[in-house]
């Protein structure tokens, strides 16, 4: 029920009209400071990740002279990692290890040792066991392979695979079938383990299974 007020004659709110009017203002700032709050930690997390990478060591990896279209070249295969430590809060134990930022791979013209072009890229898997190894194909198709050592889900190795066009590096797709375990390389092959079977290394009289890098293609040469 209103009121009317005996100076204006005009009809008085509510006597609950300015508490809901305080509630609905107190709302509204608590949900502002919470975004605010939100932007400050998504805002630090950057500055944080950024700054760590920016504290972590580019380490060369290889260094491959090249001829490309009568032109010499060098490809630089490197990584960006920074080693920590940790202290676990409860067992009081010290841990270290090795953060990983990426990988590059970077164009040089090894006469005017001027670099053209530098890409980088992540390893499509969490957990890198082992360093990937390059290997360059006749057709000019430039492989980088990870084994395993294992065949459990955080135990895989990767295979990426590049191209150099107009002094240019393009990353090209390649998915290796899941049914795939990367266990080793060897010149232009790499040794596949397929599903749960027992791997046996490659041998030239009893064959084996393996990715020709040359070709693309995965060759089962078994003798049955």
């Amino acid at each position: 029920m209103a009121f009317i007020s005996n100076r204006t004659g005009k009809p008085m709110g509510s006597l609950n009209d300015k508490p809901v009017e305080e509630e609905k203002t107190k709302k509204k700032k608590d949900r502002k400071a919470t975004l605010i709050a939100i932007l400050i930690m998504a805002v630090l997390f950057v500055v944080i990740w950024f700054g760590l990478e920016f504290l972590a060591t580019e380490h060369p990896i290889s260094h491959t002279p090249i001829t490309i279209a009568g032109k010499e070249r060098v490809l630089k295969f490197s990584e960006k990692t920074r080693g920590y430590t940790n202290k676990d809060q409860t067992t009081g134990i010290r841990e270290s290890g090795t953060s990983h930022y990426g990988y590059f791979l970077e164009l040089v013209d090894s006469v005017a040792k001027k670099s053209l072009h530098k890409l980088k890229f992540k390893a499509p898997v969490h957990n890198i066991q082992n360093t990937p190894q390059m290997y360059i194909a006749s057709n000019g198709n430039i492989w980088l392979v990870s084994t395993s050592n294992g065949f459990n889900r955080d135990e895989e190795g990767f295979i990426l695979k590049f191209i150099i066009s107009n002094d240019s590096i393009k990353q090209l797709d390649y998915i290796l079938d899941e049914l795939y375990g990367i266990r080793d390389i060897k010149d232009n092959k790499v040794m596949l383990a397929k599903g749960s079977e027992f791997y046996q290394a490659y041998n030239e009289f009893f064959g084996g299974i393996y990715l020709d890098l040359e070709t693309g293609k995965i060759i089962d040469n078994r003798k049955k």
